[in-house]
């Protein structure tokens, strides 16, 4: 009963507020400093390469609640390396495409890949892949049900195997208020059993698709990252001024 109470309630909600609905999807991403180890003197690098991120299935953690859509893989576990996989090829393509729009000579690689002399390295983990738990966070807001993915990345000069630079990222979904919050009060009353979730199958379209959020928050990660490492390119003197991009930070 509580089940169709809430489907109802998004179902109805979603005509009311939809700009809000929308804005509830902007992830908020910020970057913590961990350690600077490079000193001012350094030669750019002939290449970056960034390496892809390493994630296991236990990182992840997958949304199982009555909007989801019917997995067609039944296996939980290839399912969470699926998402993890798909995190891990978003984060990576858009930082090297970010990179490469700073001046760079920046090339995706394989964890075998052999690194060069003069060869820059970008190379991290996913601390956790959330994928929350999106009807609460349409209904709710304010952090209810958010959806979370944290990176640590670490920067290494190959030639001197010397790691210059860690830093964290953190994406989260928004916590603007949800649905409950702003609609009136029938909207919240259960008008009938029949209407169900087929009334409200933008809301189960929106909230079926999981994978596209943590492409977003994973691509967003990588432009915060670009941004954090434009300020470090620029204090070794790599690239200029009008090239930074102001990373958000959090301390």
């Amino acid at each position: 009963m509580a089940a169709r109470f809430f489907a109802n309630v998004a179902s109805r909600s979603v005509f009311l507020a939809t700009p809000l609905l929308l804005a509830v999807a902007c992830a908020q991403i910020s970057v913590r400093p961990i350690a600077r180890n490079a000193d001012n003197h350094l030669p750019p690098p002939a290449r970056i390469l960034v390496y892809n991120f390493a994630i296991s299935e236990t990182e992840v953690i997958e949304y199982d609640g009555i909007m989801r859509q019917q997995p067609t893989n039944r296996d939980p576990i290839e399912r969470r390396r699926e998402i993890g996989r798909i995190a891990g090829e978003a984060l990576a393509a858009n930082l090297t495409n970010k990179l490469r729009h700073l001046g760079f000579t920046v090339e995706r690689a394989s964890s075998g890949a052999v690194a060069d002399e003069n060869d820059l390295v970008i190379d991290g983990r996913f601390v956790i892949v959330d994928q929350g738990n999106p009807l609460r966070r349409l209904i709710f807001g304010f952090g209810a049900g958010a959806a979370t993915l944290q990176t640590r990345v670490q920067v290494i000069a190959a030639g001197q195997r010397r790691k210059l630079l860690e830093f964290a990222t953190q994406a989260h979904s928004g916590t603007m208020p949800g649905a409950v919050t702003t609609a009136p009060i029938a909207a919240m009353v259960p008008f009938g059993l029949s209407v169900g979730l087929t009334a409200g199958s933008a809301v189960a379209t929106r909230l079926g698709s999981q994978p596209s959020d943590v492409t977003q928050m994973a691509a967003a990660s990588a432009d915060e990252a670009a941004c954090y490492l434009s300020e470090f390119f620029a204090k070794l003197g790599w690239i200029k001024a009008d090239q930074v991009m102001k990373a958000r930070m959090a301390y």
